[in-house]
């Protein structure tokens, strides 16, 4: 989540330092792109886990 957290800092800062429409368009594309692998990043370990300790599927 660290790394996740470093990009979405990075594209949020050359997001407010641009001026151009098309490259802030980009750079907030591209944070909500990091925020939806995140969550499903998060989802995939949930199920992983919940799936390994499911004791009918032993």
């Amino acid at each position: 989540m660290a790394e996740q957290q470093w990009l979405i800092d990075q594209l949020r800062t050359l997001s407010d330092s641009s001026t151009r429409f098309k490259d802030r368009a980009l750079f907030y594309a591209a944070i909500q792109l990091v925020e939806e692998q995140q969550r499903r990043i998060e989802a995939a370990e949930g199920e992983i886990d919940g799936r390994s300790w499911n004791p009918s599927g032993w």
